[in-house]
């Protein structure tokens, strides 16, 4: 079989580059080793619930995403939230919810914060840029003061990579903030003269995010070999040839590989790059869904969710409040909670029985929440490799990784551990390689 390009992945990243590559040229194949498309998007119904183990929301903040929508005519199908209903969101003061500042008058009324450390952040216009990439508790605290990376940046940042701050890059994990900081020589300076845009919106689809990818799925179900695996990739005169289930032979100009790095390692004839790629780390994650009957629910819970941070002592990382996020996952009658449990801070928790691990935090957010009812619906699902990290060493891999493709042209390598972890990441990075290559 010769192609002119395989696509190594079916999740978002490569069925994404399919969209875009389809449009240039048909001559592609798609290797998924698995039985279905998705990847990290995993979206399910089941009793009346609608339920996210990955990715919850998709944010409409670049011309990839509004290009594929578009492309899937998709429009009619997206959900969007209701934006009062969600711009709360809480992290936890002394053992209670406590609203996150999100406007200048609450920004000085919070209790969040002292007195000190409201005027440490504004001194933050006379501090120098940073000379050299450092690690995000570093950046925060040397600009803005410790208390506030410890009560807002961690539990913010924990939500999106539940990672440490102490290892995280903070040129790679606040991005935006980091070329404020060097365009401008200071973060809040470069806010004020920045042009205002309007705000992106976050969205789901009715029955799930998984709708995109199936949706895709069906877009080019003849160009997906699934169950599949690749035990060696061969560099020819003239492209490469892959090796599949052991035995027969792909013949290819083209290899856009989307894979995570603990896969990819193993076929990558370069023992520098190979070396960075499986030492990657990725952060175990469990999800645990609960479903509550709303009479039971004596108090009303308000908002987007809420963050935890490691004073807190808690055995979550946070709470999505789903049901107030999108109605339509629980229905009239029930409210839907997503909890988030592991990650780098509490990883051990994700080797114990789920079983264990559920009756910890039901007792915990039913304390929290005042919540004196049983569930009336659970579900679990384990990441035992979840979320990649993107501690300091993600500069080294991202050289590596610049230097392979320089010197194997029709090699790319494509996914959500180098270039952004979101959904809409993985999006705008498979737009921008197909209009770049091809």
């Amino acid at each position: 079989m010769n192609l002119n390009t395989v696509i190594i992945g079916a999740g978002i990243s490569g069925l994404s580059t399919a969209n875009f590559l389809s449009k240039k040229i048909t001559n592609f194949l798609i290797i998924e080793s698995s039985d279905k498309v998705g990847g990290i998007i995993d979206s399910f119904e089941s009793e009346g619930y609608t339920c996210e183990n990955g990715p919850n929301t998709v944010l409409n903040n670049n011309m990839g995403v509004q290009e594929l929508i578009d492309d899937l005519n998709l429009s009619e199908e997206i959900i969007y939230p209701d934006e009062q209903g969600v711009k709360n969101r809480y992290v936890l003061l002394n053992g209670k919810p406590a609203k996150i500042p999100l406007t200048f008058y609450d920004f000085f009324s919070t209790s969040l914060l002292s007195f000190f450390s409201k005027v440490r952040i504004l001194l933050e216009v006379f501090i120098p840029r940073h000379k050299e990439n450092t690690n995000v508790k570093s950046f925060i605290s040397r600009r803005f003061g410790s208390e506030f990376h410890d009560k807002l940046i961690v539990p913010f940042l924990t939500g999106i990579y539940a990672d440490d701050t102490k290892f995280m890059s903070a040129k790679h994990t606040l991005k935006n903030i980091w070329e404020l900081e060097q365009k401008y020589g200071s973060v809040i300076i470069g806010m004020i003269k920045m042009k205002r845009k309007s705000k992106p919106k976050i969205f789901t689809l009715l029955g799930g995010l998984s709708k995109l990818t199936d949706i895709l799925k069906q877009k080019f179900d003849d160009k997906i070999l699934f169950n599949t695996s690749i035990s060696k990739i061969e560099k020819t005169s003239d492209g490469f040839n892959l090796i599949i289930n052991k035995e027969e032979k792909i013949s290819c100009k083209n290899i856009i590989s989307t894979i995570p790095t603990y896969s990819l390692s193993s076929l990558i004839p370069d023992n520098k790059l190979k070396h960075l790629l499986a030492k990657k780390d990725y952060i175990p994650i469990d999800v645990f869904h609960f479903g509550y009957d709303k009479k039971s629910l004596k108090n009303k819970i308000d908002g987007f969710g809420l963050l935890t941070k490691p004073q807190d002592n808690k055995s979550f990382l946070g709470i999505l409040y789903s049901s107030n996020i999108f109605k339509h996952v629980s229905g009239e009658t029930n409210f839907l909670f997503t909890i988030l449990v592991g990650g780098k801070r509490q990883r051990n928790l994700c080797k114990k029985n789920p079983k264990e691990i559920e009756n910890i935090i039901l007792k915990e957010i039913n304390s929290l929440l005042k919540i004196n009812s049983k569930p009336n619906y659970i579900k679990h699902y384990r990441w035992k490799r979840g979320i990649p990290t993107y501690d300091l060493s993600i500069s080294d891999l991202i050289i590596e990784i610049v230097r392979f493709e320089d010197e194997n042209p029709n090699f790319n390598i494509h996914g959500n551990f180098h270039k952004g972890v979101s959904v809409s990441d993985c999006i705008l990075n498979s737009k921008n390689l197909v209009e770049n290559k091809f």
